[in-house]
């Protein structure tokens, strides 16, 4: 029963927390040599506190209620098989892919004032930090067809993170909205400048291989988060390569991004790999994403237009 409520109302992370303080409690230390010498009677102690605090305590019923509504529509993936993990209730991918149209949502664009759930609008990872966000109509009231996305780590393990934005979800999220992680946790200059790297030596490669390699990867994307990681970096090589005029300014900003190692260079190419993930089209209005998106069979959008 205790393990029930636990996975129920979501409050595992919480639960390891406090029992982890109990059990210290016991030893005056955190070294695991030392919680291997507790007795059963030492732990059973530990984990009935630890159930009074998380479950019947009013203090714990207010992080209860806060932390359900953080996780709420939540589902997790494996990032490399995409099967789904244990923890959470819908499979939102499932639910996503059968949806007549999916879209990923650079939030630059807007979304329509009514939404249904024939159709999907999914958000990156790198949430907008500013109220402008937030405070959106078509945000702020929450949907069951807005959804968000990105990596994140369950209990250690770095994982794929689905969540319906709910009106309750889009409300908890907007008050812990500043520890919510942004471009810069995600990537450090580092971890950046690594895949900024991987994605020049693509360039090099010359239009003709990069190309080829485009052809071949797309019908694998979808569901495969990894290649369309792969896929999403050789169409930001591919984009280097362009002269069109009208790419000139945007083909320009990019080589700029690129050289300064600019927090947002992967921006577009994050937009594109939640795409080709969710086998989804693409609503933005930057020409260098919609170029990007066309190169490996995505359909790019100015707005979303329920007769297109």
């Amino acid at each position: 029963m205790l393990k029930q409520r636990i996975y129920e109302e979501k409050i595992w992370p919480m639960f390891i927390d406090v029992l982890r303080v109990q059990t210290v409690k016991k030893t005056g230390r955190c070294d695991p040599q030392d919680v291997c010498q507790l007795q059963s009677a030492d732990i059973a102690e530990a984990v009935v506190k630890t159930a009074e605090i998380c479950l019947s305590s009013p203090e714990g019923e207010v992080l209860r209620r806060g932390i359900w509504d953080l996780e709420d529509g939540s589902a997790y993936y494996d990032m490399n098989t995409n099967e789904k993990l244990p923890y959470g209730e819908e499979d939102l991918f499932q639910v996503i892919s059968r949806m007549e149209r999916r879209f990923v949502w650079d939030v630059t664009s807007t979304l329509p004032s009514k939404l249904d759930l024939k159709h999907a609008f999914i958000v990156g990872q790198t949430f907008d930090h500013e109220d402008s966000f937030w405070l959106r109509p078509e945000v702020k009231g929450g949907s069951e067809s807005i959804f968000a996305f990105g990596v994140t780590e369950l209990f250690g393990r770095r994982c794929l993170h689905i969540q319906r934005l709910r009106g309750n979800v889009v409300a908890a999220l907007y008050k812990r909205r500043k520890t919510i992680p942004n471009a810069v946790a995600h990537y450090s200059a580092e971890s950046r400048l690594a895949e900024v790297s991987v994605i020049m030596e693509s360039y090099f490669w010359g239009k003709d291989r990069l190309t080829k390699e485009i052809s071949d990867l797309e019908p694998y994307c979808a569901g495969g988060f990894h290649i369309s990681v792969l896929l999403a970096r050789r169409c930001a090589a591919l984009l280097l390569h362009e002269d069109a005029p009208r790419l000139k300014t945007k083909v320009d900003e990019e080589w700029e991004k690129f050289s300064e190692n600019h927090p947002n260079v992967l921006g577009d190419t994050q937009l594109i790999q939640n795409a080709l993930y969710f086998s989804a089209e693409v609503l933005t209005k930057d020409e260098g994403a919609k170029q990007t998106a066309r190169y490996c069979g995505l359909k790019p959008l100015n707005e979303f237009l329920v007769h297109v």
